[in-house]
């Protein structure tokens, strides 16, 4: 079955950079484009189930998070990655709770930008290091895990746990973190297990919401 993708953005010269990106990931694909959030909600209800939508968060007919909220709400089986100039660690972070599976910022290079995607369409949730900028850390409410505080060790992580989380927040999926760390995938599978839970995550996105709203930082080469 064809993979169809839906590009959501006003600008014709990201329609043709990020469908030529799709394309040679997948070049069997089809590519679908839109330029207001009404012609994507339109496509996403006539149209075939979308593998990934690519979506702007500034649109003449919306702006900010609202929109993916909206495509969030009436189309929950949809995957969609936030492909946007805004890099701001609360927009980012607000965008991965509306469900977000990824997060590209416009201002990746070229090879960022291939990477996030090969990243995302594999599965994986590809969240950018502003999300986890750790100048500013965003606390909008109280949080189960606050008291710990910034050391991933305070979480009761084992020292080649705190690894996997480092391999986590950077994207990288098990069999990659398998070859980085030289462990075997069942290792792998228990020790992200283990960084979920101490996390209180039932997944990868949900795990850097929590370590960028407690300020999580890593030792210096982990």
């Amino acid at each position: 079955m064809t993979r169809q993708y839906l590009i959501v953005d006003d600008h014709p010269i990201v329609h043709q950079a990020m469908g030529d990106a799709l394309r040679a990931l997948d070049p069997e694909c089809a590519v679908v484009t839109a330029e207001r959030l009404d012609h994507a909600m339109r496509a996403l209800r006539d149209g075939a189930p979308y593998t990934l939508v690519l979506f702007d968060l500034k649109l003449p007919d919306a702006s900010g998070v609202d929109g993916l909220a909206e495509i969030r709400r009436q189309y929950p089986g949809s995957p969609v990655a936030v492909f946007s100039a805004h890099v701001e660690q609360p927009t980012i972070v607000r965008c991965l709770e509306l469900g977000a599976c990824g997060y590209i910022p416009k201002t990746h290079s070229p090879d960022a930008i291939r990477s996030a995607l090969r990243l995302i369409t594999s599965g994986c949730p590809y969240v950018p290091p502003q999300a986890l900028a750790t100048e500013n850390p965003i606390r909008p409410r109280p949080d189960p895990h606050a008291t710990r505080g910034s050391d991933p060790r305070s979480l009761g992580l084992t020292e080649r746990q705190i690894d996997v989380l480092d391999l986590i927040l950077k994207g990288l999926p098990n069999k990659l973190i398998c070859r980085r760390l030289s462990l075997a995938e069942g290792t792998v599978k228990v020790h992200v297990s283990a960084v979920l839970r101490a996390l209180g995550a039932r997944n990868r996105t949900q795990a850097v919401i929590a370590a960028s709203r407690i300020g999580l930082k890593l030792p210096d080469g982990s």
